[in-house]
Parts: structure tokens; C-alpha cells; sequence
């Protein structure tokens, strides 16, 4: 493998509860009430796709979406990024391509940018709405993968939902399972490894 391609929630970043709890209360603000379990789904959708399956209409989605954001803000305080992780993509950088898929928008992207600085370890990222599908299709990561010149085969999506697996196993590339928030199952299959610290990645390249 020479090619990285990472999701940030939930990979690298300890803050998909905030994100649950965001999208409850702006649920509450609907008159829905509806238990965080029965909300996990959403991990890794696009935001504007997770709104649309709730049943909001196209002319509700960009203001409840915007809502979902601000709501979520309260309950992402102290969100850090998982033990390790700097380090190791920096040592991976140094030999491999890294790029980024996330289910963020722009504005969201560039924002959370700002405060955590992604930037400096990765050459390309793919927002949602950039690609022709978002996740669970394969779309954007293959075309991070193609700004990176990597091919299928030394390709990895590294991520922690269903989500990921089924968009890493759409785009035909081998998906790493962030095993420090998602215990592996058979809805994040198929992959060729769990990985249990940040420091797993640095196997990565000798799998393929």
C-alpha cells in the first residue's frame, strides 16, 4: 500500500457523539424525539443525504442543516484528536500519499481546518457535494485517489462505519477499520485490517 485515504470522524478525530447529540436536539426542535442509538446511521452520510432520509424536503435541508451544525457545536467542546495520530501521519507523509474523505461540506471542512489544521499532512481532500455521489458510494474516494496517482490495488480507506466499508469496497479499494471507535462486525466488512491505535497504521503499507 502507498496510498492513504482517511475519514476524519471517528478516525481521526474523537467526535461523533457530539455530532449525535447535535442532530437530537435539532430533531427536538422538529418534535421528534429520537434516541441516539436509532441515530448512529448518520455516521459517515453527508449531512444533506442523512436529512433527506429523515424525511426533511429539499427546500427544509439547508436550514436544518444549518441548525444540525450550530446544535452540535454545544457538544463538540473538547474534541481532540485521537492519541498519537499527528505523529504517525507525519512519519507516513514522509514516504506515502495521504489525501482526505470526509462527509463535511466546505464550509464545515474549512472551519474545523481553522482549528485542528489538517492541511499540513495531507495533498488532496474531497468534501461532500465534490463528487459525483457522496459516501456510501465510491466516488469521492476515488477521485482523491486519482489526484493522488495511486491506483486500486495500493489504495486503503481508512475509517469506522459501515459507512466507509461499503465506500471504500464500491470504489474496489481495501478498507482499514478504526477499531479504537468501532469494534470490527460484519457491517464494516469487507477490510484487510482493525486497527487498535494510531500507531497500526504504520503496518499498513506491508499488507499490499
Amino acid at each position: 500500500m502507498n496510498t492513504f485515504i482517511f475519514d476524519i470522524d471517528g478516525t481521526l478525530l474523537d467526535n461523533v457523539e457530539g455530532y449525535l447529540y447535535g442532530l437530537q436536539k435539532t430533531l427536538m426542535r422538529h418534535g421528534r424525539k429520537v434516541p441516539i442509538q436509532d441515530l448512529t446511521w448518520t455516521n459517515g452520510r453527508a449531512g444533506v443525504d442523512s436529512l433527506k432520509e429523515l424525511g426533511f424536503s429539499d427546500a427544509e435541508i439547508p436550514t436544518v442543516h444549518e441548525e444540525w451544525r450550530e446544535d452540535s457545536k454545544a457538544f463538540l467542546t473538547d474534541v481532540n484528536w485521537f492519541p498519537n495520530m499527528q505523529t504517525v501521519l507525519k512519519q507516513l507523509g514522509q514516504q506515502y500519499k495521504l489525501g482526505l474523505v470526509t462527509s463535511k461540506d466546505k464550509p464545515q471542512f474549512l472551519e474545523e481546518d481553522k482549528k485542528y489544521h489538517f492541511s499540513p499532512y495531507f495533498q488532496t481532500e474531497v468534501v461532500a457535494g465534490e463528487a459525483k455521489r457522496n459516501k456510501p458510494f465510491g466516488d469521492p474516494i476515488t477521485l482523491a485517489r486519482e489526484r493522488l496517482g495511486g491506483t486500486p490495488e495500493t489504495t486503503v480507506y481508512i475509517g469506522d462505519t459501515s459507512t466507509d466499508a461499503q465506500a471504500a469496497a464500491d470504489a474496489n479499494v481495501a478498507f482499514a477499520l478504526a477499531g479504537w471507535t468501532t469494534p470490527p462486525s460484519p457491517a464494516v466488512a469487507p477490510r484487510i485490517a482493525v486497527l487498535h491505535q494510531a500507531a497500526d497504521l504504520l503496518k499498513l503499507p506491508d499488507l499490499g
